[in-house]
């Protein structure tokens, strides 16, 4: 059996809620789903919990990375800048933290 892992996270944090992320231009969710996916694969971590808001359109992505997450943050905005990489190749990606 695998061992299991309890995250340590401040007090803070732990107790706000997370947040469904604002998206703006995928209108088949296609590009959100593939970011998902890829985060939780990697980190185990649903979206509500790392990504704060998406927004695609006239050749640019823009990812907004929750705060506060530590290594996470920097791991799931290297996952989500590597995954809008590979689909969308002749696009504009900026991926950053949102504020708090």
């Amino acid at each position: 059996m695998a061992p299991r892992i309890i995250p340590i996270v401040p007090a803070a944090l732990a107790a706000r809620r997370w947040q469904q992320p604002h998206v703006s231009g995928d209108p088949d969710g296609r590009v959100l789903a593939a970011l998902e996916s890829a985060v939780a694969t990697s980190l185990g971590l649903p979206a509500g919990r790392w990504l704060r808001e998406l927004r695609l359109g006239n050749q640019e992505a823009w990812v907004a990375v929750a705060p506060g997450l530590g290594r996470d943050s920097v791991e799931s905005a290297g996952i989500a800048f590597d995954t809008l990489r590979r689909l969308l190749p002749d696009t504009d990606i900026y991926v950053g933290a949102a504020l708090a």
